[in-house]
């Protein structure tokens, strides 16, 4: 066959061509760098040397032009219009695309990470908007802590923060127009709740209640308004001066509807689940669609396997994820044991023989042993959108196991955590708002008109379906799924796990056990270290930053691969710990003493009985036998799961383990005063704040 003549565009490196080919550009060698311009992003990118070449008849190629230099530098610049947008290069060859790695507008780096650091105070004095973080903080006393300044992202665009001459401090001078139209915004928020309830607003020192704050009028706040802690200084109750008010109205919001939901109406819904011991049930697939109904452990899973994407087949990409149950693992050089044949006997043989005895795959999703319970809200655990990393926190489905035979719930839940993909500020708010409309909505056993499944399941269906995240592995928006088990025969531990679709190693595109997060190692318990950890790192413990390393000290492994309570009453302790106040809130917000003597976990009551305070265990029935340490508690078909005491209100307080502080939780009325707040306060209050949670629980 004779090749006729022709020019082509020829990339002269082969190689990279050919890299190209294999996977996209690469990164390096195409974007050389990015700085921030004004309200702009310039950006450099170093392409190839470019060939026009001859294709000669007898098929040789005589190079007709060169470029003549190996690289060219090309500049280019895109708007810093959103702090969430991501960008490539792009090179077309022929009928064919060549793009790079998806990168964010701002680098990792350029702006502060309130996962690691949140800043102590945020002041608005006149224009002058003000910025301190902790100077005893490590990021801050450890070295230079940017120190050309960052940018911040509000809705009116972005600001440059400037370094103060005082460590951690960083200001910037707002327009007039938007200082003018935040106090006109907050002015009317504040009037909104100064007409809720008492008039007063919930401060909290992490999740512990510690008083309540009179709402005051926007003209006893004077020029200067504390953005974060907010504070009325005349009027807080002492035991509140070391909390943070949360400005928004906890009796504006039903938890039960819009944070929490158990009603059976919803986790029962038989257009949206299916549960074969559901006398309403009506099949596992929606003859509307030809697809498992929404609300179920199947459909979840296909939509997070994402086969079109992955080419992985749901049903492997389910039983590979149940198997780790039962093999033995080292993650992070602790040993994670299997379940010695409890979960393949409990789960999976009769998750295989119901399939097969309806003629169906073994693996096939539709008999998979576990139970709608919950779908949650967690707007709390957003991350503030000012800072180029905004999400709206998280939404959740909780599955507890039960078995195939009778229908009665196992020990065992386990929770999608998806992330919500929504950066900006205003679409934070409008998620908070959608959420907090619901309260206002009729159940449909009240109500069978109402709207509210329908409304819900437009929520849920933000995170749920696949390529909600096209940035995340397998387009999934998952951030982890855990679980918490504790299958026959009854004995201890408890123990909690955790996996991510890592989008890496041998099976990038399944799920992979991972490290239980803000939580040590249990053969850390009593020792040296711990005390060397929390005493080293009180201060960010403290302000509810620190995060504890898969290493300490040095290269000693000390985050856990599996996070175990082996007494209800677990709490974290050692000699040697300088700060109670610390090991409190480091213990809070670890796995297991969340789910055990720290918060008061256990249950009020099981089956109508009374927990027994000293072993956790129910006083009789099937359903109650096992130790409570779960927040929500598993279900049989026809019964609406209980919840923990640190969800619903201690009542009276609980004793702090070590020095017997009395301590309040009830946090279920934190997330309620927070939605409100989303929903209702100034975006520039809003994507300043810093979350008041950590994303452990």
């Amino acid at each position: 066959m004779k090749l006729h003549s022709q020019l082509l565009c020829r990339l002269a490196y082969t190689a990279f061509l050919m890299g190209m080919l294999a996977g996209g550009l690469a990164l390096g060698q195409e974007i050389e760098s990015t700085e921030v311009d004004g309200d702009s992003l310039r950006i450099r990118i170093r392409a190839p040397r470019i060939e026009l070449e001859r294709i000669n008849p007898d098929g040789s190629s005589t190079t007709e032009a060169a470029a003549a230099n190996n690289y060219q530098v090309v500049e280019l610049e895109i708007p810093m219009d959103s702090p969430t947008k991501l960008f490539r290069a792009r090179v077309r060859l022929g009928d064919q695309d060549f793009g790079s790695a998806l990168r964010p507008i701002v680098e990792h780096g350029t702006i502060p990470n309130l996962d690691n650091i949140r800043p102590s105070s945020i002041n608005l004095e006149g224009h002058t908007l003000t910025l301190q973080f902790p100077p005893e903080h490590t990021e801050v006393r450890g070295k230079e802590f940017f120190p050309g300044g960052f940018p911040l992202f509000l809705d009116e665009g972005p600001l440059r923060m400037q370094p103060g001459r005082a460590p951690g401090t960083y200001s910037a001078v707002l327009n007039d127009g938007v200082v003018r139209k935040f106090r006109f915004e907050l002015e009317a928020a504040l009037d909104r709740l100064r007409g809720l309830g008492d008039g007063t607003v919930p401060v909290y020192a992490d999740r512990q209640l510690t008083g309540r704050m009179a709402v005051p009028e926007m003209n006893a706040l004077g020029d200067s308004v504390d953005l974060f802690p907010f504070r009325n200084t005349r009027e807080i109750q002492p035991r509140a001066s070391g909390g943070g008010a949360i400005l928004g109205g906890s009796s504006a919001v039903d938890p039960g509807k819009s944070l929490l939901i158990t009603d059976l109406s919803v986790v029962n819904d038989p257009d949206r689940t299916w549960d074969p011991f559901n006398p309403n049930a009506l099949s596992y697939i929606d003859p509307a669609t030809g697809r498992p109904r929404k609300w179920t452990f199947g459909f979840l899973m296909e939509e997070m396997c994402n086969s079109s994407l992955t080419g992985v087949d749901p049903k492997i990409f389910a039983r590979r994820w149940i198997d780790h149950f039962e093999q033995f693992q080292t993650i992070n050089f602790d040993d994670v044991p299997d379940r010695q044949g409890d979960v393949q006997a409990a789960l999976i043989d009769k998750w295989e023989a119901a399939n097969v005895a309806e003629g169906l795959d073994p693996l096939d999703l539709k008999n998979a042993p576990f139970r709608l319970t919950a779908i949650v809200n967690r707007v709390d655990l957003r991350s503030a959108s000012g800072y180029a990393a905004g999400d709206a926190g998280e939404c959740r489905f909780v599955f507890c196991a039960y078995d195939l035979d009778t229908g009665v719930h196992k020990p065992m839940t386990v929770i999608f955590e998806y992330g919500v993909p929504l950066g900006t500020c205003l679409q934070i708010k409008n998620w908070a708002q959608q959420w907090q409309q619901l309260s206002g909505l009729d159940f449909v056993s009240a109500d069978p008109t109402s709207t509210f499944n329908a409304d819900l399941e437009d929520l849920t269906d933000v995170v749920a379906l696949a390529n909600a995240d096209p940035s995340k592995p397998n387009g999934s928006a998952i951030n982890q799924l855990r679980s918490n088990n504790f299958i026959e025969p009854f004995t201890l531990p408890w123990t909690m796990r955790e996996w991510q679709i890592t989008g890496a190693g041998i099976a990038p595109s399944h799920l992979t056990a991972v490290t239980t997060k803000q939580t040590p190692a249990n053969s850390k318990m009593g020792a040296s270290d711990l005390a060397n950890y929390l005493n080293t790192f009180e201060a960010d413990i403290l302000a509810g930053t620190h995060s504890v390393p898969l290493s300490f000290p040095g290269a000693t492994p000390f985050l856990s691969g599996k996070s175990e309570v082996p007494t209800p009453g677990f709490f974290w302790n050692t000699a040697g710990i300088a700060n109670n106040e610390a090991r409190h809130h480091f213990s809070l917000n670890t796995c297991n003493g969340c789910h055990g003597g720290e918060a008061g976990a256990q249950l009020p009551t099981v089956g109508g009985l009374p927990l027994d305070p000293a072993t956790g265990m129910g006083a009789t029935g099937p359903s109650s036998s096992a130790p409570s340490f779960v927040h929500i508690a598993e279900r049989n078909a026809t019964a609406q799961s209980h919840l923990s005491r640190f969800l619903t209100g201690t009542g009276s307080a609980l004793s702090d383990p070590v020095s017997g502080v009395p301590r309040v939780f009830d946090d279920l009325t934190r997330r309620a005063a927070d939605l409100d707040f989303a929903a209702n306060m100034p975006c520039l209050m809003l994507s300043l704040t810093p979350a008041l949670a950590t994303r452990s629980h």
